[in-house]
Order: C-alpha cells, then structure tokens, then sequence
C-alpha cells in the first residue's frame, strides 16, 4: 500500500509539472530592446531624421520639400531646393557641415548668408562658405540652434537643385541643461562616495597603527 501511494504521488508531481510547463508555454512571448539606430534618410536623400551627431548623412535639394513650407513663394520655379532634417538627436543642434561636387555647378563662388526666407529665420550663423579643390565646403554654426524634435531646412536659391550632388552633411549638438545636470550631479556624488571611501580608509589604517 506504501509502495501504491509512492507511485500515485510521483505521478501527481509529474503530471503537475507538466501541466504547469504547458500553462507557460502557452503564454504570450514578448522581447524588448533598446536600440540606438543610424541616421535615416529618405530613398532620394531630401529628408533626414538625425539620431547620431558627428555621423554623416546625405544630403540632396528638391524643391518640392521647400514648397510643403511655402518657401518658395514668388522664387522663379527651378531655381530653389531644399533639404528637411528632424533633430532626433538628445540635444539642440547647434552647428551643420555641407559639402557638395563643384563641378556640376560650374565651380562658382560659394554664398551663404543668415537672413532666413519668407519669414522663416535662420536657425545658424554662417562660420565659412568655399570652394576648394572641387568641393564646396560650407559650414554653420551659433545662431538658436535647432531643439530636439525640431526640423532644420537647408535652402539654396539661384540654381537648378539637381546641380548640388554628391551632398553629404553632419551636425554638432549641445546636450540639453537637464543630461548636464544629471551627468555633473552624478560625477559629484560619485567624488564624494570616494573621497569618504578614500579618507574612511585612512583613519581605519592610522587607527590601527597606534
């Protein structure tokens, strides 16, 4: 009779722990992860989200993308372009490198200015605009900055869009005040963790040398 319930009872554990398997693996399996994705861009280059700072893009004009701003208003059709980006980055924008072939545009004198358009202010100063060795290499920084969540536009007037190939672009951003914060705040509780650690130590190692 022992040796019965012995057997009834291992067979109760068997089915239990299998009926349990079956119960979780009949659950809803999920995964979560955190990802940290390159800059994306549109399949013709005239739209950008910007996720990394200091990592290039491409960069291409349209005029399409200047008209949805109404940034073309009472320009001669085919002869304005722009680029859209959104700061998808942590902090606020605050400088943008361009380049473009000089070739297709003749080589001609590079101009930048900062004097927005159609009542769209600039967002950046400009530090340099040239032309050397074939490349147009045109740099802005200062100014307000563009925000996190914000979009940039790049626009060029005087010449077809069609003309500015080979365009790459990057940006340089300022951490918003709030990562500064917490980035100093951690430093500084982390030194005085070590300081007290630091001087812990040496107060147990002179009391022990007394």
């Amino acid at each position: 009779m022992k040796h019965l319930l012995r057997i009834f009872f291992v067979l109760a554990l068997l089915c239990g722990g299998s009926s349990s398997s079956i119960a979780r693996a009949s659950g809803i399996d999920f995964r979560m992860t955190v990802l940290d994705p390159p800059n994306s861009c549109t399949p013709d280059d005239t739209a950008c989200f910007i996720f990394n700072a200091g990592v290039p893009f491409n960069v291409s004009l349209s005029q399409s993308v200047c008209d949805q701003f109404g940034l073309g208003n009472g320009v001669t059709p085919g002869t304005y372009g722009c680029f859209l980006a959104n700061n998808a980055t942590p902090g606020t924008i605050d400088s943008l490198e361009l380049s473009f072939l000089g070739a297709p545009l003749g080589n001609q004198p590079a101009s930048c200015d900062s004097g927005g358009q159609n009542g769209t202010p600039s967002a950046l100063n400009v530090v340099s605009c040239t032309e050397t060795n074939g490349l147009y290499d045109l740099s802005f920084a200062g100014g307000t900055g563009i925000a996190p969540g914000s979009d940039l536009i790049v626009f060029e007037e005087g010449a077809d869009p069609t003309l500015f190939q080979g365009g790459s672009g990057v940006v340089g951003i300022t951490p918003e005040p709030d990562s500064l914060l917490l980035f100093s705040t951690g430093v500084l509780m982390a030194g005085l963790y070590m300081s007290r650690r630091i001087w812990t130590t040496v107060k147990g190692a002179a009391a022990n040398n007394r």
